[in-house]
């Protein structure tokens, strides 16, 4: 009788837990599928988000709109084959002085023609 009694506890208790197992588990799938959902929801509200911003983006950066913001927000005339110098005119603060020298010779030299690139070589000397 007493062995009955412990097969019976032992198999009731083997059921118990498989019981008691499946329903964490199912918990645990139910958990990560909300999760899942959540994530996949997130996903495609960034990417609707991305499509409007790349279209904003695209309207900004119109090139005809970009024209007239900046003739209408700036004073800026076109630039003059006289106003472009070569870079290496120019006198930089690491070079020695010889090297100086020349270099404000030639902004003078391109600026013979330009009076604005003029009034700059001369406040560089």
């Amino acid at each position: 009788m007493n062995n009955k009694v412990t097969i019976y506890v032992l198999v009731f208790s083997v059921v118990f837990f498989t019981i008691a197992a499946s329903s964490y588990l199912k918990n645990s799938v139910y958990r990560l599928e909300k999760e899942l959902n959540d994530i996949n929801m997130s996903i495609q509200t960034d990417k609707e988000e991305i499509h409007v911003l790349n279209a904003e983006w695209a309207k900004l950066n119109n090139p005809g709109r970009l024209r007239n913001l900046a003739s209408s927000h700036t004073d800026l005339n076109s630039v003059k084959g006289e106003q472009i110098i070569n870079y290496s005119a120019l006198p930089f603060n690491y070079e020695s002085d010889e090297k100086k020298s020349n270099a404000r010779k030639n902004i003078a030299a391109w600026a013979q023609n330009n009076r604005d690139l003029k009034k700059m070589a001369n406040n560089v000397r």
